[in-house]
């Protein structure tokens, strides 16, 4: 039991480190509810957290390029429509089957992307 105690102390000694982190009172009111629940101090609760936690990662730069390129084919589809509604579907029939394939292409360029992650 000493030795339990002797470990713990030497443990905090060597935790020289802090970090802060600031919340909004809802944010702040769920992490404090998380760790009542949990029943460990906040320190603890917050190391555990950020050590043992899933962190998701935000968009590479590649993935968001993709995304642009497949903005940019949503706003051909809107000035094709525009089109459309002035002279007739027929005369813009031809480059929505272009478009349409472009986009397949892009939106399986992400899926792919995406499950390799």
């Amino acid at each position: 039991m000493e030795k339990d105690k002797q470990q713990s102390r030497q443990t905090r000694r060597n935790k020289v480190r802090v970090v802060s982190a600031r919340f909004t009172d809802i944010e702040y009111q769920a992490v404090e509810k998380r760790r009542k629940d949990a029943g460990v101090s906040l320190s603890r609760f917050v190391h555990s957290v950020l050590l043992t936690g899933k962190v998701v990662q935000r968009i590479s730069k590649a993935d968001a390029d993709v995304l642009r390129k497949l903005a940019g084919e949503a706003n051909n589809i809107n000035q094709l429509a525009h089109k459309a509604n002035a002279g007739g579907f027929a005369g813009v029939a031809a480059e929505l089957m272009m478009l349409k394939k472009k986009i397949v292409q892009i939106i399986k360029q992400l899926s792919d992307d995406w499950k390799n992650k």
